[in-house]
């Protein structure tokens, strides 16, 4: 059984890879902080809710009590994150690196990678709980 059949696994492979491409931008940035004219690059952002949303079917939750959950209206667009539109400053040599902004996005793309790995081996889990191969 191939994984990337499934849509959820194509997208967090998908958005393992963009956060693997990403990780090597950033460090170019940090090993040029000190060249001249050198400007920072860095990915356009991946939008992730629409590979998970795109990849799947909509699925539509029921209940058997109007008590039990409230259906519709979520809070989710309160935990999007807004864009930095902040320029950074250049320097005399003509560099425009930020070594601490570049080391603080190396870091958060860690952390959002192993977050998206540990997702990936608990639904790898999930799978083999059902199939009975634990």
């Amino acid at each position: 059984m191939d994984l990337n059949e499934i849509p959820l696994f194509r997208a967090l492979g998908q958005r393992m890879s963009w956060l693997t491409r990403r990780q090597e931008v950033l460090a170019q940035n940090i090993a040029n902080a000190d060249t001249p004219g050198y400007v920072p690059r860095d990915l356009e952002p991946l939008d992730f809710d629409a590979l998970v949303r795109g990849s799947s079917k909509r699925l539509s939750a029921a209940s058997t009590s109007s008590g039990h959950f409230a259906v519709g209206g979520s809070n989710r667009d309160a935990f999007r994150s807004g864009v930095d539109k902040a320029t950074t400053s250049i320097q005399p040599g003509g560099n425009g690196v930020a070594i601490e902004k570049e080391l603080m996005k190396a870091a958060h793309t860690a952390t959002d990678y192993q977050i998206t790995t540990n997702l990936y081996k608990k639904h790898v889990t999930m799978i083999k709980t059902v199939l009975g191969t634990k």
